[in-house]
């Protein structure tokens, strides 16, 4: 009896257990839908629907569909966001046993504050809430704007002066806040990029199309990335692995026989996935005899999946630069391995390891020389929250570098030993920053530099920001080692006593959302540089002349920025922003040279959903400023507009033409580049 009672029970349990989702259904309702970009039609994968007022929701996969089961029977409001995009709210009625469908078409938004950033603290934040003042540029805005290279998608932010030059290695290199290029610490998923000229980098070595964001951190930075970061950090965030597969390519033809050509694949399954990019560049430049040039860009990632809380991260980049001047070329490789585990929800753990390497040729006198440079990183960092009130942030970074130079008949390498920690208290409404980092150089010795900032969210839509800061930048290793090397009539000296240059930095700024659709933002800067490495020479008797390297220069540069951002329609954004600019050398009162008092940007994007249209304008005004250091030789200011329309063929194919330089203008002293209107116009098919 007692069998088949059991027998019978278990019966029962089955019975239910099959029967319990129908009956549910049949007491509650489904929503299914699919979120759509309004302007190109395509699936958006990871768009977060929610039930309003419950804890149910969903994400979209990779066909851009979501799913969201047992809702009870009645009203409710049903939003969709994604970051990037304008949140939708709509009213949905679930009925009992029946499925209702919904669709959402998502537009994209120039507010920007839900973006995740991490070069700030090197720990996420969205981009309305971290601590550090933080700009970011989205791969979605350079392409609407059909920007062809990273340096042309940073003209257009306050407080950023891009160099305009055919010359090698001179093209792409970026100031921040008034202070030279060399200034300005270049990060590519965190790895240091090394090989340029005059202490810089050429941002036209990377290709827009593997790039996911820009993040631009201004001020000292070196509390948590040392040497170099003086004026700030940019930091370009490649793209990961697709979660399926994906393959664009684009021809481009413009102006001075300018070509561009650009394949990306992608594919992603279960753990593992790809990402590969193929740009090729080709330009007669202005003078075909000394601009020429032919540039090949390689790069790819490999996302792979290790458990359910690790992940391994594989980036490598080649490219070859060849110019026709003196037959110069510039090859660049480099591998960064990331390695990132969450051992629980307080903790987060990484490990990067990458190595770069950049090699200069010329053909002189009918023999190649040149010179090499390799760099080697390890970083090791790890971040824990603790009490839900304080995120500590500490790591270790070793970086060693070499030179071997045929040019220049030198050797020379260096060493860094890194320790940094970081404290972000949370005591709402205000969070304070505390950081510090320590820099153990084999021939310089110590650096110790602290930094501290605040956030004070006074409310919901205004927030106050402030922050000062220690920085330096260490010589370079010709600078210490390279003696006696001829350059034009000069005889250069090595000096292995130089310092490194050290800064102190003040940023206070507020940021007022004044509406769903506006946002501004007012900053104020202050940097002041001492033993800023300078050069003396006599020219006495014949050359070659002896030219000496000596810490001997002081400089300070302060200002504003001021910025908007709005929503202006659903389908039409605009941006707008000034800096003003005020330097000083200290040693003899005057304006530091090719600085710009006065600068101004804006752009307007506007999407034509109905027509597939798109059409970007913006345009940068450059005050005057001084091209000699006594400040006798002032440089007119000058203006430059630009056109972009993009017109989709199907949601696969687009056509787009750019038009730089609407005003026509020439003949600009300190900036090459331009030299009249420029067309250029391509083809995009992408799956």
């Amino acid at each position: 009896m007692k069998i088949k009672d059991l027998i019978l029970s278990i019966t029962v349990l089955l019975i239910s257990i099959v029967l319990l989702p129908t009956w549910i259904f049949a007491q509650t309702g489904k929503i299914e839908g699919k979120v759509i970009d309004s302007h190109s039609g395509r699936e958006l994968t990871g768009a977060n629907v929610i039930v309003e007022g419950t804890t149910i929701g969903s994400a979209t996969g990779v066909d851009g569909r979501y799913f969201i089961i047992a809702i009870p029977a009645g009203e409710y409001k049903l939003t969709v966001s994604m970051i990037g995009y304008k949140k939708i709210t709509k009213k949905v009625k679930v009925r009992a046993g029946q499925t209702t469908t919904v669709n959402f078409k998502l537009q994209e938004t120039v507010l920007k504050g839900d973006l995740v950033v991490v070069t700030a603290t090197k720990t996420k934040h969205l981009l309305k809430d971290v601590p550090v003042p933080t700009n970011v540029i989205t791969g979605r805005e350079i392409e609407a704007a059909n920007i062809q290279t990273i340096q042309h998608a940073l003209r257009y932010l306050s407080g950023i002066q891009v160099n305009e030059s055919y010359s090698w290695g001179d093209n792409g290199k970026v100031e921040l806040q008034g202070l030279d290029e060399k200034h300005t610490l270049i990060l590519v998923d965190g790895q240091r990029v090394c090989g340029g000229h005059r202490d810089a980098i050429d941002l036209q070595a990377y290709s827009v199309e593997m790039v996911d964001r820009i993040e631009i951190v201004k001020g000292p930075a070196s509390c948590l990335y040392g040497s170099d970061a003086v004026g700030g950090v940019i930091n370009i965030i490649s793209k990961s692995a697709p979660p399926k597969f994906t393959f664009s390519i684009s021809p481009t033809f413009g102006t001075h026989n300018t070509q561009i050509y650009k394949i990306t694949h992608g594919f992603g399954k279960s753990k593992i996935g790809y990402f590969i990019n193929y740009t090729h560049r080709e330009s007669d430049g202005i003078n075909k005899q000394i601009d020429e040039y032919r540039e090949d860009i390689a790069q790819g990632t490999i996302d792979q999946k290790l458990t359910t809380n690790s992940k391994l991260t594989v980036k490598s980049y080649y490219s070859l630069h060849k110019m026709k001047e003196s037959d110069r070329k510039q090859k660049r490789y480099s591998l960064n391995s990331i390695w990132n585990w969450i051992p629980d929800k307080a903790s987060n753990l990484k490990l990067r390891g990458s190595w770069f390497n950049y090699h200069h040729s010329i053909i002189d006198q009918g023999k190649r020389v040149g010179w090499k440079e390799t760099t080697y990183e390890l970083e090791l960092d790890y971040s824990r929250l603790i009490k839900n009130k304080q995120l500590v942030t500490t790591g270790y970074h070793y970086l060693a570098k070499a030179q071997d130079d045929k040019m220049k008949n030198f050797t020379g390498s260096q060493t860094i030993h890194s320790f940094y920690l970081q404290d972000e208290i949370n005591l709402k409404p205000v969070t304070f920053v505390l950081g510090t980092r320590l820099d153990k150089h084999n021939r310089w010795g110590v650096e110790i530099n602290p930094k501290a900032n605040f956030l004070w969210q006074v409310s919901d839509n205004f927030r106050l920001r402030g922050s000062v800061g220690r920085a330096f930048k260490g010589p370079s290793l010709v600078k210490l080692y390279a003696e006696g090397w001829r350059m034009g009539p000069f005889l250069m000296h090595a000096n292995p006593d130089l310092k490194p240059e050290k800064s102190i930095g003040y940023q206070f700024g507020a940021e007022w959302k004044i509406s769903a659709d506006v946002l501004t933002d007012f900053s104020f800067f202050r940097n002041e540089v001492k033993d800023m490495v300078g050069f003396q020479y006599s020219r006495r008797g014949r050359p070659p002349w002896d030219f000496y390297y000596y810490n001997i220069g002081e400089a300070r540069t302060q200002g504003i920025e001021l910025n908007l951002a709005t929503q202006i329609m659903d389908n039409l954004s605009g941006k707008l922003g000034y800096t003003f600019l005020n330097t000083e050398d200290k040693i003899t009162g005057k304006e530091l040279t090719y600085k710009p008092k006065h600068t101004l940007y804006f752009e307007f994007d506007w999407k034509i959903s109905g027509l597939g249209l798109g059409i970007n304008l913006n345009g940068r005004y450059i005050g005057k400023r001084y091209k000699d250091e006594e400040n006798t030789q002032e440089l007119s200011d000058y203006a430059l507009a630009n056109l972009s329309i993009t017109q989709n063929i199907t949601r696969y194919g687009q056509v787009y033409l750019r038009i730089d330089n609407l005003f026509n203008k020439k003949a600009v002293e300190d900036a090459y580049c331009i030299d009249g209107t420029e067309f250029l116009g391509g083809l995009k098919v992408s799956y």
